[in-house]
């Protein structure tokens, strides 16, 4: 279309709104001077007669309004005063319209420029001709759910948006491109001479490797060029592009393709050039530790953090500059307290000086490294699952109970007319203060101290070792017990030696007296029925950790071994089997984790399994869990009408519905797992592993995980889990210590 056509649709619809009278002394009038061609099509800019011919500042409407032609189907729409803001479809006098609905992850973005691309409309509207809504509403068809909604990544900036939108077909080719022309990217330079490696640029094909963000630089750079792609596309020879945005997030641009559009569309935004370095490698570092080292009597400043930064990519998360100055604190006051001479105490502030507590083979405290949540202390080879997924499982499972432990067997209404109409929007008081764990939780930390002490890591797939796993769980499940007030004379292993542990946390007498007839094998003992039986599979999935350290049965076997040491209905133990399986997937090494809409459906294909217990199952998934795999509106699951809240399936099925669709906003995850009727506890907790495991620790909400209690305790049990049956296990490297710290059976 040319801009005469554009221009002539435009002063038609000025005079069907407007009237004949249009083009008179008061009327308005097309800006011939300023039409634009724009990305979504032509701008056709219009104004009074009188400012435009006459040059009358006091007639002038302001701001300028436009009007867009879009192409290629002519549609007229009235462009947004605001940059970035979305264009409407204009109105004519006396008709009705429809309006769009726009996802809102679009509308957020800022990409107005790009259009209204249809896949992003989620349907219709009907307004009259005062602007009112009729209440009449269509849908579309064609719509797609946003990427965010549908569990990618969460985008960090502009060209992770970007990308990810182009991803689930938001945008076409050429407006990828458009947009890509207003980003910026990082190229990896040697920190030492400030050149680009090899690796990545390659002169013969003119490829240059490029990432989205500082973040998702290989772990061993530790400096950059920033620079925007604009620039890039100004080359003699602009370089062909392999962008790395993140994990699933790759695009391939050649610099032809970025120099064609940079020349129709030409920049708008200030030119970015710059070097620089990751925060582990700043040079104000280098001081202080120099500075650190002298105030205490250090022989030598201790090394600029960079192990530790390189660990932190490897693990998906980078350091900041705050704690890699925490870094240099903490490890110079651990080389100082390895000094005999003068003795000198441990800091009060853990946190502050770069320290966290640890807890050593007698249960008491010791100060280690910080790690934040981004990596572990220990060398991990993360054969099969990703020690980041493993610990934010845990230390997820702990918020979940946390939050819904103070409002766990209310019904709905109870819950509003307790804490509002909103219910609980955070980490409530629950026993004495917010954040305390519960004893789902202490179960959880035993139960994963069982599957460490089980004899089978050192005789894999003995039939006759695998039998004494039972016993392994009654003996955890007693010192458990003993926390509780049960008397014990083996105390052994340093878990039960914590003084923290030893607390009541709602569980009653006869909760307790039943666990223990169980676990004891007393003649009155009644096998336990119910959701508690969910709590053994996230323990169950680590012993497949490392090559051949599982049961010879699989996964399967050691979940139904351990769960039937307290519950036996075969409802209960395909459930949680089927949520084993579904952890085996969300704890990859890999650096994205699918979202449970995806994996909830995905384990049921791959265990085909039978049985009345197992169609219950499915019929769960089916109730409880959105597909956005499709083009139209996902529907959306409330937890609180999943079944009735108390059954295994129903509290599973309601951890399910609290999750999809929000994976990429924890804190609406987590309070939608607690925020209704029944086991809300239990509910959250399960929400709280599978977010968790998606996101990592430093991906949980950052205020309510520095209320959990005993948070690093968690963390360094589930450490010590994936270490044990990693391929370079710490039975091997730390022999009768390890041992020690976890007796065999």
């Amino acid at each position: 279309m040319e801009a005469a056509e554009a221009m002539d649709k435009v002063g038609k619809w000025l005079q069907a709104v407007h009237g004949p009278t249009v083009a008179g002394p008061g009327g308005l009038r097309v800006d011939h001077a300023r039409v634009l061609r724009v990305p979504e099509g032509w701008s056709i800019p219009y104004n009074t007669v009188a400012f435009l011919d006459d040059g009358r500042p006091d007639k002038e409407l302001f701001p300028p309004p436009a009007v867009l032609v879009r192409e290629p189907d002519g549609e007229l729409r009235q462009a947004h005063p605001n940059p970035g803001g979305l264009s409407t479809p204009v109105a004519y006098p006396g008709q009705e319209s429809w309006r769009e609905v726009v996802d809102p992850e679009y509308v957020k973005a800022g990409f107005g420029e790009l259009g209204v691309p249809l896949p992003a409309v989620a349907g219709w509207v009907k307004v009259d001709n005062d602007g009112q809504q009729t209440g009449d509403e269509r849908e579309n068809p064609q719509y797609r759910a946003g990427p965010i909604r549908r569990g990618y990544p969460k985008p960090e900036n502009t060209l992770e948006t970007l990308l990810a939108f182009a991803s689930v077909g938001w945008l076409s080719r050429e407006q990828l491109l458009i947009g890509l022309l207003r980003c910026e990217v990082f190229v990896p330079l040697d920190v030492t001479t400030g050149s680009t490696d090899r690796f990545y640029f390659s002169e013969e094909r003119n490829e240059l490797r490029v990432f989205s963000s500082t973040r998702h630089l290989p772990a061993r750079e530790h400096a950059w060029w920033h620079v925007d792609l604009a620039t890039l596309a100004e080359f003699e020879h602009p370089p062909n592009l392999v962008i790395n945005g993140g994990p699933a997030t790759f695009e391939d641009v050649t610099g032809a393709e970025l120099a064609d559009v940079a020349q129709r569309f030409p920049r708008g935004e200030p030119r970015v050039d710059r070097h620089g370095r990751c925060p582990e490698a700043e040079r104000e570092l280098e001081t202080l530790a120099a500075d650190t080292a002298e105030r205490m009597g250090l022989t030598a400043p201790v090394e600029l953090p960079t192990t530790g930064a390189e660990r932190a990519r490897r693990h998906g998360f980078e350091l900041t500059a705050e704690e890699c100055r925490k870094t240099v604190i903490g490890q110079s006051w651990l080389r100082r307290l390895e000094h005999p001479e003068p003795p000198r105490s441990k800091p009060n502030d853990l946190s502050a000086n770069g320290l966290a507590p640890s807890w050593d083979n007698d249960g008491r405290v010791v100060p280690r490294l910080d790690t934040f949540g981004k990596y572990p202390l220990p060398e991990l080879e993360n054969f099969r699952y990703g020690w980041q997924r493993v610990a934010g499982a845990y230390a997820g499972f702990a918020l979940g109970e946390a939050l819904g432990t103070a409002v766990d067997r209310l019904r709905l209404d109870e819950i509003v007319a307790r804490f509002g109409p909103d219910g609980v929007t955070g980490p409530p008081v629950a026993f004495d203060q917010p954040g305390r764990i519960g004893s789902l939780t202490q179960r959880l930390l035993f139960y994963t101290e069982a599957v460490i002490r089980s004899p089978h890591r050192e005789q894999p797939e003995s039939r006759e070792v695998e039998k004494l796993f039972p016993g392994v769980v009654r003996g955890a499940l007693l010192r458990w017990l003993h926390t509780q007030g049960a008397p014990l004379e083996n105390t052994d292993g340093w878990l039960v030696k914590v003084p923290e542990l030893h607390v009541r946390r709602g569980a009653d007498d006869a909760e307790l007296n039943a666990y223990h007839a169980l676990v004891t094998r007393a003649p009155q003992a009644s096998p336990m029925s119910g959701p508690a039986a969910l709590v053994g599979a996230l323990p169950a999935v680590l012993t497949a950790a490392g090559p051949g350290t599982g049961f010879s049965g699989g996964i399967g076997q050691v979940v139904r071994d351990l769960v039937a040491v307290t519950h036996r209905q075969e409802d209960d133990l395909a459930a949680a089997g089927y949520l084993a399986w579904l952890f085996e997937h969300a704890l990859t090494k890999d650096s994205f984790s699918y979202p449970v809409w995806n994996l909830s459906r995905e384990v049921l294909d791959e265990h085909p399994q039978s049985g009345p217990e197992w169609d219950a199952v499915r019929a769960m998934v089916e109730e409880a869990v959105p597909f956005f795999g499709e083009h139209g509106l996902p529907d959306l699951r409330m937890p609180e009408l999943i079944g009735d809240g108390h059954t295994t399936l129903s509290v599973l099925g309601r951890a399910f519905a609290a999750l999809s669709g929000f994976e990429n906003y924890p804190e609406q995850a987590l309070l939608r797992g607690v925020n209704h009727s029944g086991r809300s506890a239990l509910t959250g907790a399960l929400t709280g592993a599978l977010l968790g495991a998606r996101v990592g620790i430093a991906g949980l909400p950052a205020p309510w995980i520095d209320q959990l209690e005993l948070r690093h305790l968690i963390e360094q049990l589930a450490t010590d889990a994936l270490w044990h049956f990693d391929r370079r296990s710490a039975l091997q490297q730390l022999g009768a210590t390890w041992s020690q710290r976890y007796p065999r059976h």
